[in-house]
């Protein structure tokens, strides 16, 4: 009993009060410690996982994708162009490329990267130019594609090639004088737009001094207007016909004239079946006029889509720096 009194005296105690209560709260801090500690380590762990989710890096990839999402038709021969690049300046590479591509000489892209997503340079290039399938798959200039690699850096850029199996005239001493004649323009202007210029005139002029046009590998584009022959043809027999159904009418005018005096009455809605062409008889003849033939029901003609450009061959390349 007189132990129960003592713990009990010293359970009332203030002093023994406030050092109990400090074990508390000594022991909360210790397991708050434990608990930041346990997710600290968490986060380290799932580190390394997050850090593997990236994309592939533009040259360390393999086949078939090499680790590209492209796809395989694009609006202008330049791909990456947005964040660096005017469309006006993308449109005149364009319009230099699809020279090249008509004359059969060579199919041309350029790819543009921030240095961050390029690993091994010249393989990120010719794995490009293999996904693409740039090049013709045959004739005299198959597998004539070829790749512009800019990698971008913070105040310059880095120009690589890649060049396909189907155009082995082109050397490596002038292909490399079109690298450093866009990066010094680059380097001068800071405007990419001025060296994609560079770039465009550099290698049509090259090409060009290596390789005639060769209209037979050229590839056959689909015409984007309506052909004249075939309209004129429409044209002609709409005419035709009308001229036959108001001689026809005249006759039966004038018939209706010359019998026994009779007054002329115009034919009425009922006189023909109704809804007839311009008051002539439907029997036989749509009502709703002539048919069109090789044109949109809404009358006018369909606007042509826009071109997409890439390969058509198997994008073997050769050479590359």
């Amino acid at each position: 009993m007189e132990d129960y009194s003592f713990w009990d005296k010293l359970r009332r105690n203030p002093f023994f009060r406030e050092s109990f209560g400090r074990l508390n709260s000594a022991r909360k801090v210790s397991r708050l410690i434990a608990i930041m500690g346990l997710a600290c380590s968490l986060l380290v762990c799932f580190a390394p996982v997050q850090a593997q989710t990236r994309e592939p890096i533009c040259g360390n990839g393999s086949a078939p994708d090499y680790g590209f999402s492209y796809d395989l038709l694009q609006p202008h021969w330049t791909v990456g162009w947005e964040d660096y690049a005017s469309e006006l300046a993308v449109n005149r590479v364009d319009r230099v490329f699809d020279g090249l591509d008509q004359d059969a000489i060579a199919q041309t892209m350029i790819l543009i990267l921030p240095e961050d997503q390029v690993g091994l340079r010249p393989n990120c290039a010719v794995h490009f130019l293999r996904y693409m399938k740039l090049g013709l798959p045959s004739g005299e200039r198959k597998d004539n594609g070829f790749v512009f690699l800019i990698v971008v850096e913070p105040n310059s850029i880095d120009v690589h090639y890649a060049v396909g199996l189907g155009l082995p005239a082109l050397t490596a001493p002038e292909l490399t004088n079109i690298n450093r004649a866009a990066e010094n323009t680059y380097q001068s202007t800071h405007s990419m737009d001025r060296a994609l210029a560079t770039l465009a005139d550099e290698f049509n002029t090259v090409a060009r001094n290596n390789y005639e046009p060769d209209a037979s590998s050229a590839p056959t584009s689909e015409p984007v207007n309506q052909p004249a022959g075939p309209v004129t043809t429409l044209a002609f027999c709409g005419q035709l016909c009308l001229g036959v159904f108001l001689f026809l009418f005249l006759l039966w005018m004038f018939s209706q004239m010359g019998d026994g005096g009779t007054r002329f009455y115009p034919p009425g809605p009922g006189s023909w079946g109704g809804g007839g062409f311009g008051g002539f008889p439907s029997r036989g003849f749509p009502s709703r006029g002539f048919p069109s033939r090789g044109f949109p029901s809404s009358g006018r003609s369909s606007s042509p889509s826009p071109r997409m450009r890439g390969g058509s061959g198997s994008g073997r390349s050769g050479r590359t720096n």
